[in-house]
């Protein structure tokens, strides 16, 4: 019926009245003219309504459903055989057939505002109103065989290549496909009184006639109160306690920047100071001055994962998109694989993690003689990381309360309202063993498996401090464990090589995503890799290469690096993987990518990077590498909530991509700014505070000691050489390599 009315409607209006007539008439003549055309209308409408009531009162009969669904549905009828605007509003915010279907634009969401504020007044009590809109989102299949374990984006479906019918259907056939994972979408405005099983019988008995399914996702009504839960309650209550302390103590460092005072309370507020720690944020100072390329690598590879974001999320959410035929073309070129095996980015961050823990810990013990004291090494990690993700699991809690839209509620399902329920697997850092689909915020896995690797690490680093043979026999023997275990898990659950090189059925991908992509034995190979790196470091700070190792290393690195990133082209364009293909590349691309990126941050930490490091070493990349952790944990939730809003399908192309990537690099970079000043930079001052307090009792005890048994000058040497090894080590926090 509203495909109907809307054709009237728009043959009304261009065929009704001459078009040339009204533009010479007087004012007579054109009231005379708009006269006509309601008439016309009200004509056109009687009669469609008259052709399709046959088959209307034909399927009543065979449909079930309930008796006031059909009693709002006859006065919906007979409102629009009345021309009343908000029967017509119904079929307005109703979608209609979208532009671009050839081209991949399957879904219409209607006018979702429109649907929820159409009410139906009382004929007869002014204030009463009978029923309202109600939007409710349809998804509907075409028919299809059943979906293969994998297909790529240029193939075609074996029960569909013989097909000899019209030019139209023949081309969709060599889409069907890609609506195993694109399906049909569209927005409905219906009723209030009509339940989602009532239109699921309605919709059940159309598409049967085309061997079709369909069925509702969702249906939403205006909601007049918004309640909020108890726990987003205390989310904003929290937010706003952070403000108020973050603000007590600004004011407190403005006006007491001369008094010096070992008070500890007020230590910790002025801890909240955003005064000094937006100066400490920005500033280039560093006491590892070759350690200075990290912080290039690290930006540099937000970057990437955020351009991949920016093209792998409209794949995600796909009903927000359109011309999405367009994607196998885009996807198959040599470039696109950037984007496509995007996931390489994580790796880099293990890889400088593992490095990190290694050569400061080994540095600290071995070098420096420290007693290695493991719950401190636990505490110190948990200090870093856990305000960060508490405070960005309570921020998830809100999410649903920024925004609405036809796609909003299907968004958040996906995303952040399993946190209701799952957000204790976040907070013990334990999501990554669990399916993907119902995970609560799933970019944290990241943050789970560096928490566990960071503990793993000790098998590894105690040994290497003790004895190198063992130690280095170990690690070794830890990435090879990770090769073989992707290998293995490809093997045994028939897995893709990567997340996004071909469509997975849904269940194969939760499948990967557990076994493979987010599992901590597959991401022990970089993660280990960097720690060998990182005791080479420490142990030959200075290696002098040869000219012809640098060639050969470099060489070797971009090869490594490359091919495993535009290697993947050749099965988009040229033929498909084979198994054996499959199972290599799986167990061993995570490994061969970062041994290039170990060879690259070796040399320049080592001198040996030239042009490169100075590039990595840019004194722009350091304020802004402080914030990669937070941004990488708050742009996939500002851009999901950002498709979420969107209130029409938006294009999928380069240019609108690039220009949101932009937009999502610069507007979550400041939103991390943010969220450093009022949670990372103060928790680690007060992790200073306490940890300092102890480190000072100690020495203390140990310089009295001291100054029993030693003369003046000697007192002197041991203080000296305390401090320079206390402002090292706040050098280190305040580069704040360690909270990623």
């Amino acid at each position: 019926m509203h495909l109907s009315i809307g054709f009237v409607i728009i043959s009304t209006l261009f065929y009704g009245t001459p078009v040339k007539s009204i533009a010479t008439e007087n004012k007579s003549d054109v009231l005379e003219s708009w006269v006509k055309l309601d008439n016309t209308l009200k004509g056109a409408v009687q009669s469609a309504i008259k052709k399709l009531m046959p088959m209307i009162l034909e399927s009543s009969g065979e449909v079930n459903l309930t008796s006031q669904c059909i009693q709002q549905c006859l006065q919906l009828v007979t409102g629009l055989r009345s021309l009343k605007k908000w029967a017509f509003s119904f079929v307005d915010s109703s979608a209609k057939l979208s532009d671009g279907i050839l081209s991949g634009t399957l879904s219409s969401f209607g006018e979702y505002d429109q649907c929820l504020e159409t009410t139906v007044p009382h004929s007869r009590k002014k204030d009463e109103i009978l029923f309202q809109g109600q939007y409710c989102m349809v998804e509907l299949k075409l028919p299809l065989p059943p979906k293969t374990k994998r297909y790529r984006l240029h193939d075609r479906l074996e029960e569909l290549r013989n097909f000899s019918g019209t030019e139209v259907v023949k081309f969709l056939t060599t889409k069907a496909h890609l609506m195993y994972y694109y399906p049909i979408k569209m927005g409905l405005c219906i009723p209030s009184g009509c339940t989602k099983e009532d239109l699921n019988n309605i919709l059940s008995y159309a598409a049967g006639k085309f061997d079709a399914n369909a069925k509702v996702s969702y249906c939403e009504k205006e909601q007049k109160q918004v309640s909020l839960h108890g726990i987003q309650i205390f989310a904003i209550f929290s937010i706003c306690f952070l403000i108020s302390l973050v603000f007590v103590g600004s004011w407190m460092e403005m006006h007491s920047k001369n008094v010096v005072t070992k008070n500890l309370y007020y230590r910790i507020l002025l801890s909240f100071s955003a005064i000094s720690n937006f100066k400490r944020l920005l500033s280039t100072k560093s006491s590892m001055e070759n350690f200075r390329c990290l912080h290039g690598f690290r930006f540099l590879t937000i970057m990437w994962v955020v351009y991949g974001h920016a093209y792998l999320f409209p794949g995600m959410f796909a009903l927000s998109y359109r011309l999405l035929f367009r994607i196998p073309e885009r996807a198959s070129a040599p470039a696109a694989q950037v984007i496509v095996n995007g996931s390489e980015a994580v790796d880099v961050f293990f890889f400088i993690a593992g490095m990190l823990v290694c050569y400061f810990t080994v540095q600290r013990v071995k070098l420096e003689k420290k007693r290695f004291n493991f719950p401190m090494f636990v505490l110190h990690r948990l200090c870093r990381i856990v305000p960060v993700v508490y405070f960005i699991i309570l921020i998830s809690f809100l999410a649903p309360m920024l925004g609405s839209g036809p796609a909003f509620h299907e968004v958040m399902q996906n995303t952040f309202y399993t946190c209701y329920e799952q957000w204790w697997r976040n907070a013990l850092f334990i999501n990554n063993f669990f399916y993907s689909d119902d995970m609560c915020l799933k970019e944290t896995w990241y943050v789970s498996c560096d928490i566990q690797l960071y503990l793993i690490s000790i098998i590894v680093i105690l040994p290497l401090i003790r004895s190198q043979k063992i130690g280095l026999a170990l690690n070794s023997f830890i990435i090879l464990m990770s090769i073989a275990y992707t290998g293995i898990m490809t093997y045994i659950h028939d897995l893709s090589p990567t997340i996004t090189i071909t469509h997975m059925n849904s269940d194969d991908k939760y499948v990967f995503f557990l076994h493979s992509y987010a599992n901590v034995l597959s991401r022990a190979g970089p993660y280990f890799i960097g720690v060998f790196t990182g005791y080479l470091l420490v142990t030959k700070p200075h290696m002098k290469i040869s000219k012809k190792i640098q060639v050969i290393g470099w060489t070797l690195a971009t090869l490594s690096s490359g091919m495993i990133i535009f290697a993947t082209a050749i099965w988009h364009n040229v033929r498909p993987a084979s198994f054996l293909e499959i199972l290599m590349y799986s167990a061993v691309y995570k490994v061969a990518f970062t041994g290039g990126i170990a060879w690259v941050a070796f040399c320049c930490i080592t001198g040996h990077g030239g042009f490169v490091n100075k590039l990595l070493s840019w004194k722009v990349w350091m304020p802004l590498s402080k914030l990669v952790f937070l941004t990488y944990l708050i742009e996939p939730m500002f851009q999901i909530t950002y498709i979420a809003n969107f209130g029409s399908t938006q294009e999928f192309s380069h240019f609108h991509l690039a220009v949101q990537f932009f937009g999502f690099l610069c507007i979550s970079t400041l939103l991390a700014l943010v969220c450093n000043l009022l949670v990372e930079s103060p928790f680690l001052s007060l992790e200073k505070i306490v940890f300092d307090s102890d480190s000072e009792r100690e020495e203390k005890e140990r310089i009295n000691d001291n100054r029993i048994i030693d003369v003046k000058s000697e007192e002197g040497k041991i203080i000296n050489g305390t401090m320079e090894m206390v402002t090292s080590e706040r050098g280190i926090d305040n580069k704040n390599f360690n909270s990623c």
